[in-house]
């Protein structure tokens, strides 16, 4: 069931956040329909499309056969989660952004949310505006417009393009989510030097919101898989500071 928006926010609010990025198109997934009205009104406002669903089934099969810019789920929803819909997208290879706007507010739940492949997790009640500023720095990062060529920066085993989230180890290609990518490009652009999980989470969420070192941590526990065992063990933990990438010798060499 797709909804259209009733709310209207009022006449202050593009002023106060003007447009959030390029006009994009999102997917919302929410089974309160004043929730739902909310948000879409809200994103239409800023001059956004929305496909708005109830339904966890109906958002899975919209999120695996259309293309969005970024997808908001809840994660209780009808016949679906929102964490199995991110689950389902990240195996079929997806790096739509995806952020989870849920009431389930306890730590091990937004670890999950994280760990299923999500790139930020907000907590009703929310304030509005703070979720738009959220929204919009996702989309300011993933809207990026791409070069005309696809560079590649090599350091030890890895190949990391610059221009999209994906990096390649011999040969295969790895997708990545577009936070996974920027912590991946920053540690391999210096091996060796140690990044503060602050600095990490600096780089990803800006100074605009704030978020845990665990998202940090959830995140590189992910990178570390997809890269395997040994790649991924060269993304070392410095305890009680943060990360560093583990292979030695000069910075990583650009290549085209």
């Amino acid at each position: 069931m797709q909804l259209k928006a009733r709310f209207i926010p009022s006449e202050n609010f593009s002023g106060e956040t003007g447009e959030i990025a390029a006009r994009a198109k999102i997917l919302v997934v929410e089974d309160d329909e004043n929730i739902l009205n909310l948000l879409s009104a809200y994103l239409e406002s800023a001059g956004h499309e929305v496909v708005a669903l109830q339904d966890g089934l109906a958002g899975c099969k919209a999120a695996l056969t259309d293309t969005f810019d970024i997808c908001i789920f809840d994660v209780m929803l009808p016949h679906r989660s929102g964490t199995e819909i991110v689950e389902a997208m990240r195996l079929q290879g997806s790096v739509t952004p995806v952020l989870f706007l849920t009431a389930l507010g306890a730590e091990s739940n937004v670890l999950k949310g994280f760990a299923a492949g999500a790139d930020d997790y907000v907590v009703k009640p929310f304030s509005p505006r703070e979720l738009m500023v959220r929204i919009k720095a996702i989309l300011r990062r993933s809207q990026m417009a791409p070069a005309a060529h696809t560079e590649r920066l090599e350091v030890g085993p890895l190949n990391l393009d610059l221009d999209q989230p994906t990096c390649h180890l011999s040969g295969e290609a790895i997708p990545l989510t577009p936070y996974e990518h920027k912590i991946l490009r920053r540690l391999v652009e210096q091996p060796m030097r140690v990044l503060s999980r602050g600095q990490l989470i600096a780089l990803l969420y800006g100074n605009d919101v704030a978020v845990g070192p665990k998202a940090i941590d959830v995140h590189v526990h992910n990178l570390r898989t997809k890269l395997g065992d040994e790649t991924g063990s060269l993304i070392e933990t410095v305890r009680g500071f943060g990360y560093r990438f583990s292979a030695p010798g000069p910075a990583g060499r650009m290549i085209s």
